[in-house]
C-alpha cells in the first residue's frame, strides 16, 4: 500500500508541474532572485529566546482532520507575534492541510517583524523561489521525501536566495542527508509513512545529531511539560501547531508554553 507520504509526494510534483504553466519556472525564479525584502534569521530569533517557540498555522491535517478551517490567518499571526511566538510556521499545502502561499503572503504582512517558515512538501526549485517571493524567511526540507542530491540542491538555493533551511528528519538513516551548512535540523514524532506520533522520537535522536546545528522538536508537544522535556535533553526550538490551532485562545496557550518552570 501506498504510505500518505508517497500520495502528496505524487501529488505536490503535480501540483508544481501544473504551476509552472501559469508562471514559468523562470519567471519564479527572476521574482525570487529580485525580491528586495530582507530576510529575517529564524535561527538568531530561536537562539535569542530561553524558550522559542515556532507557533504553526494549519486549518487542518491528516492525522487529525479539521481544527480551524475558517481561521483567519492575520488573526492567529497576531496572537502568535504579540504573545512571544519565536518564529510562525504556516502551511501553504491546500489538499492535504488546507493553506495556501497567500495565506504565508497574509501572515508576512501582518507580522512584518516575525521570522516565517514556510511549511511545505518541497520537491522543486520552483517551490524554493515562491518561498521568497511570498515572504519567507526560511523553509522546511523533508529528507524523507527527497534523495540527498535534491536535499542539498535545494538548501543551496534557499541560501543564495537569503533564506535558511530547517532540515527534518524522522530516523537516524537520514541523518547522512543532512547538509553540514544547514541552518537548523528538525527532529519529526510524526511518521509521515503512517502519521501516528511518538514524542521519545527527539529523546532517540538528539544525541546524534549535529552539536554545533540549531535543533528542533516538532510534531506531538501537547503540554509545558512536553516542551520542558524536550528542552531538557538538548532541543533549542519546539514547533508547535495543533495545541494551539485547536484552542479558542491560541495566544494565551502559547504562552502557557512559553511561561515554564524549569
Amino acid at each position: 500500500m501506498t504510505n500518505i507520504l508517497d500520495r502528496i509526494a505524487r501529488a505536490k510534483r503535480q501540483e508544481v508541474e501544473a504551476l509552472k504553466t501559469m508562471v514559468s519556472a523562470e519567471k519564479m525564479m527572476r521574482m525570487a532572485y529580485s525580491a528586495e525584502r530582507e530576510v529575517i534569521s529564524m535561527k538568531d530569533s530561536i537562539k535569542s529566546r530561553d524558550v522559542a517557540v515556532i507557533a504553526e498555522h494549519k486549518r487542518r491535517s491528516p492525522s487529525r482532520g479539521e481544527m480551524a478551517p475558517m481561521s483567519s490567518v492575520a488573526a492567529v499571526a497576531e496572537e502568535y507575534a504579540s504573545n512571544g511566538a519565536a518564529a510562525m510556521s504556516v502551511l501553504t499545502d491546500t489538499p492535504f492541510f488546507g493553506g495556501s502561499l497567500t495565506d504565508l503572503a497574509v501572515a508576512r504582512a501582518t507580522a512584518p517583524w516575525l521570522p516565517m517558515l514556510r511549511k511545505e512538501f518541497i520537491v522543486d526549485d520552483y517551490q524554493v523561489c515562491q518561498a521568497r517571493v511570498y515572504g519567507a524567511d526560511a523553509i522546511l526540507l523533508i529528507a524523507a521525501m527527497i534523495d540527498s542530491d535534491t536535499l542539498c540542491r535545494l538548501n543551496n538555493l534557499a541560501h543564495e536566495l537569503g533564506m535558511q533551511t530547517l532540515v527534518e528528519l524522522h530516523s537516524e538513516g537520514e541523518l547522512a542527508s543532512l547538509p553540514a551548512d544547514a541552518d537548523m535540523v528538525g527532529v519529526n514524532n510524526r511518521d509521515l509513512t503512517s502519521f501516528k506520533t511518538d514524542i521519545s522520537n527527539c529523546a532517540r535522536l538528539v544525541d546524534s545529531l549535529p552539536a554545533d546545528m540549531v535543533k528542533i522538536a516538532e510534531s506531538g508537544i501537547k503540554t509545558p511539560e512536553d516542551l520542558r522535556r524536550l528542552k531538557s535533553i538538548g532541543f533549542d526550538g519546539f514547533l508547535i501547531g495543533e495545541a494551539l490551532m485547536s484552542c479558542k485562545d491560541s495566544g494565551g496557550r502559547l504562552r502557557d508554553f512559553i511561561i515554564i518552570n524549569p
